[in-house]
Formats: C-alpha cells, structure tokens, sequence
C-alpha cells in the first residue's frame, strides 16, 4: 500500500513538474520577457520611473522561481530514483518511508539567506537557513509566478497596444487640425500640447511602460475635448449654413415681392383714379441694401468669424422678413382698387341681368344709368368712386322699380 502512494505521488509531481516546465517555457517566449530580461540575444531595456520599481523585483523573483524549480526537480527525481531501486516484488521498508520523508517532510533546503550586520543580535547566525515540503515550495512557486505573470503581460499590453492607440490619437489629432482650419477655428496650442505629449511618451513606452498608462489617458481626455468641440463647431457652421441658405431664400423671394409690388402700384396708378389707399414698393436701394450685407456677412464667415457672423445674420434675416411683410401688404392694398373694379364690373352685369329678367330692359333711365357705369368702369384709368357711385345708383333704381311693379 506503501508503494502504491509511492507511485501515485511520483504520477502527480511528474504531470506538476510537466506542467510548470511548460508555462515557464511559454513566459520566458515573450517576446516582451525578452526584452525585458535580455534573453535571446536582446540588450535589456534599461527601466526607469515606476516600471524599473516594479519589474526589476519581478525579473529577480522570476530568477529565483528557476532556482526552486531546479530545486524541486532535483527532489523528485531523488525520490523516482530511490523507488526504482525498489524490487518489484519485493518491499523495502526504510527505502519507502525515506521516498515518503522526500515528498511530504521538510526535505528541500532553500539557499542561506545572509542576515544584515546591523539586524543581527550577538547570538544571531550571520546566515539563516529554511527547510520546507516539496508542497510549500509549490505554492510559493505558484504566487511568484502570479506575480511575474501579471507584471510582464502588462508591459506586454502596453508595448502591443499603445504604440497603436498612439498612432490613432495622433490621426485623429491630424484630422481636427484639418477639419479646424477649414471652419476657421481651432486652437494650434492645446493640438501642438497633444503631439508633444505623445513624442514624450513615445520615448518612455520603451524605459517605463507601465508609468505611460495615465499619461495616454490624459492624452485621449485631451483628445476627446478638442473633438467635442470641434463637433459643436461643425454643427455650429452647419446651422450657419443653414441659416444663409434660409435668408437667400428670403432675400430671393423679397426681391419677386418688390417686383410684383412695383408691378401692382404702377398697374393701379395707370388704371385707377382717387385711390387713397396705393402704398408705394419698397425702394430698390432697401433691397440691394440687405442683399449686400448678407454678402458681407459670407465674407466674414470666410475669415472665420463665425460668432459676429451668427448675430449679423440674425438680424439680416429679421430686416429681410420685415421688408417681406412689408411688400406683401403693399400688393395687397395696390390690388384692392383693381379688385374692387373688377367687382364693380361683376356686379354691373348681374344687376342689367336682372333688369332683363325684370321686362325693364327698354327702361331708358336705368339703360342710360347701366351706359354711364359701364363707360366709367371701362375707362382708363377708372375713377373708382364715380364708377361705384353709378352702379350703386343704377341698383338703387332698379330695386325701387321693381317693388313698384313687383
């Protein structure tokens, strides 16, 4: 039963020993370990800051991790060497409890560790010695290995991806330099601060990888606040855009206005006498007044200055919609007259319709009335209020011949 122990004891330490021999094999293949340490023909990286603080204890314990894996093999295969001089058949006591005393007792002696002059007492031994299980010697190879691990596949994070992540933010910083000076705006001094920045680190990555990591993310904060505001100023020059699209749209439409107002007064001067209430256009030089300042507003916005621009414009588009609803009125009134002619001439036809219908299309007097209406109301230009007068006499007439023979 001994033996059997023996052999599955010996089993397990040989699929362990297999196992750490494989995953220190795997770590000293980093390429980063390598630089690191100066194995495979590199020169090793001359730390500094707070990686030389913190890998150089890393790359001392990983030294150390090989002496006790050397240690540790050496032990085991001194069991393995005693269980085979064991015969098959037959047991040897005192050898299998010596294999035992091997893989459960206190049989490694790790290395003397001097003790400081200055920490010893009279009777202190100037070296101290330790003696600990094959097991003991397991678990603390396994936290330094933790330990070492985490340390070298952070400087290998950091030398796989920042060189990268540096590339992009230098991009990007390239790209807002550009999109900046093609709206006008932008701050050389806070781009300039960014590129220094990541020159500067680029020569730390190499000496103190892990002392980067904060600095790179001051580097993307800067990053993404010079991009916030760029977008807000995109957005900004879009509405701006938007803003003189919209005003020469106005501008475009102010223009047909005055026209059409010029049209209407000179059509209703030409074709209407007594006409109190005609509103002269809008003058031209009003027109080509705004059409100028909004002009010199797209100048200025091509200096890149967009906040004067922005206020200058508002109150361009303002002065436009108020000559707008200016105009739109002055038509309105300039067209009253020709439409209340035109109504007159409507309302003539139906009240001689009506006489004709009545039997009083002989009646002299409402036949001289209807000439005399009509002559006003074809006349150019028509004085409006005799020609309304007549027709409105003519109704008056007609009405009151009716209810007499009706």
């Amino acid at each position: 039963m001994v033996l059997e122990e023996i052999d599955r004891l010996l089993a397990d330490w040989k699929n362990k020993l297999d196992l750490i021999s494989q995953n220190l094999i795997d770590l000293c293949g980093l390429l980063t370990y390598q630089r690191l340490s100066g194995a495979a023909g590199f020169s090793p990286v001359k730390l500094t800051g707070i990686s030389k603080t913190k890998i150089e204890p890393v790359l001392e314990a990983l030294n150390e991790l090989f002496q006790h894996f050397d240690l540790l093999t050496q032990t085991i295969d001194k069991a393995r060497s005693l269980r085979a001089s064991i015969p098959r058949f037959l047991g040897s006591e005192p050898k299998a409890q010596e294999i035992l005393q091997i893989l459960t007792a206190t049989s490694i002696q790790l290395p003397a560790i001097r003790t400081p002059l200055a920490q010893r007492e009279l009777l202190s031994a100037a070296e101290t010695i330790h003696a600990i299980t094959p097991t003991q010697l397991l678990v603390a190879m396994a936290k330094t290995f933790e330990v070492v691990k985490e340390s070298v596949v952070a400087v290998d994070l950091i030398w796989s991806d920042l060189e990268p992540q540096l590339d992009r933010a230098e991009a990007e910083i390239a790209t807002i330099q550009r999109q900046g000076e093609s709206l006008g705006a932008i701050d050389l001094r806070e781009l300039e601060a960014s590129r220094q920045a990541i020159a500067a680190l680029r020569d730390r990555i190499e000496t103190d990888p892990l002392g980067t990591r904060t600095s790179f993310e001051d580097i993307e904060r800067l990053t993404a606040k010079m991009r916030s505001d760029l977008d807000q100023l995109v957005r900004a020059q879009a509405k701006l855009n938007d803003g003189f699209t919209h005003a020469k749209v106005l501008l475009k439409r102010l223009i047909a206005l005055n026209q059409e107002a010029i049209a209407a007064f000179a059509e209703s001067q030409e074709k209407i006498t007594d006409c109190a209430d005609l509103f002269p256009p809008l003058p031209l030089e009003y027109i080509e007044a705004v059409g100028q300042w909004l002009q010199r507003l797209e100048s200025k916005l091509k200096e890149g200055l967009s906040r004067p621009v922005r206020v200058g414009l508002e109150n361009c588009t303002t002065k436009i919609s108020e000559y707008i609803a200016i105009e739109t009125k002055n038509i309105a009134a300039n067209r009253r007259s020709l439409q209340t002619r035109q109504e007159l001439r409507g309302r003539l036809d139906a009240l001689k319709a009506k006489a004709i219908a009545k039997g009083y299309a002989e009646d002299m007097q409402l036949a001289k009335l209807a000439d005399q209406a009509k002559q006003l109301l074809y006349t150019r230009p028509t004085p409006l209020n005799q020609a309304e007068e007549t027709v409105k006499q003519y109704e008056i007439m007609l009405n009151s011949k009716s209810k007499a023979f009706g």
